[in-house]
């Protein structure tokens, strides 16, 4: 399907601005594989099946919806961002334990490298962000219901990667909960998505010695692309090529499967 064709279809998907969703690709089909944001004007897409070429840009029409969520994002960028008095403990809500058990996230909950809590009135579980200084800069958080969008949401600033763990390597990741999974061993990266955002690179750059990207199969590509930027900033980097995602494992089964990958 070309570019017009494409662009037929994506400006029909119900978005809001601001929002990033993943869903089943409506060119080739497969499941869960195309990723749509619309931000600033733009809706922006591409698939992650090898065999889909649907990806590209579509300026639309500002709206005022646009033009709030513009305002609002430079105000909340300037503000310093602070916990919510209302936030509960990760452990306080059984939706919230329950789902950092079975990404594998307890481990570093309880071990506090991963300070997550819970915002009772978004309903998600927020992985809070630290700086270099170990301040609280931001969160990212999670739905813990599957009627509530975005599935993920930032808190706060948004040019500092989510980082869980330490050491001179680090594992890049799309989200927090992979990021948390693979700390034992690894410092987890989390993306917040699948890009690298710009702002991220210096971050990894003076952090670390060695980077492995390992997002989901279906992501291939775009390790490939992430890794060649970090290379490009002077990064030793390698890929990763996963059956599954990294949270799904146990600590000593993701050190297998990333040292295999080494070989």
């Amino acid at each position: 399907m070309n570019y017009r064709e494409q662009t037929e279809v994506i400006k029909n998907i119900p978005i809001h601005t601001g929002q990033s969703i993943r869903m089943d690709c409506p060119f080739c089909f497969h499941n869960n594989t195309l990723q749509l944001t619309k931000d600033s004007g733009q809706m922006k897409w591409y698939c992650f099946s090898a065999s889909c070429n649907a990806k590209g840009v579509l300026d639309t029409e500002k709206t005022m919806e646009d033009i709030t969520y513009m305002v609002n994002k430079k105000k909340e960028d300037k503000v310093n961002w602070v916990v919510p008095d209302y936030f509960q403990p990760g452990h306080s809500t059984h939706r919230v334990a329950k789902y950092l058990n079975e990404n594998n996230c307890i481990d570093a909950y309880n071990k506090g490298m991963a300070n997550i809590q819970y915002d009772p009135q978004a309903h998600r579980a927020v992985f809070l962000i630290k700086d270099d200084s170990h301040k609280i800069i931001g969160g990212v958080g999670r739905a813990m219901r599957a009627d509530i969008v975005p599935k993920w949401y930032v808190y706060g600033r948004k040019d500092y990667p989510y980082i869980c763990g330490e050491g001179d390597v680090a594992v890049v990741v799309e989200d927090c909960a992979s990021a948390c999974a693979v700390s034992s061993n690894f410092a987890g990266v989390a993306l917040m998505g699948t890009s690298l955002s710009d702002s991220f690179i210096p971050v990894i750059q003076k952090k670390f010695k060695e980077v492995i990207v390992a997002l989901d199969r279906d992501a291939t590509t775009k390790s490939y692309d992430i890794a060649k930027s970090l290379e490009s900033a002077k990064v030793k980097t390698r890929v990763a090529i996963l059956k599954d995602d990294l949270k799904y494992y146990r600590p000593a089964m993701i050190k297998e499967i990333l040292c295999k990958n080494d070989n």
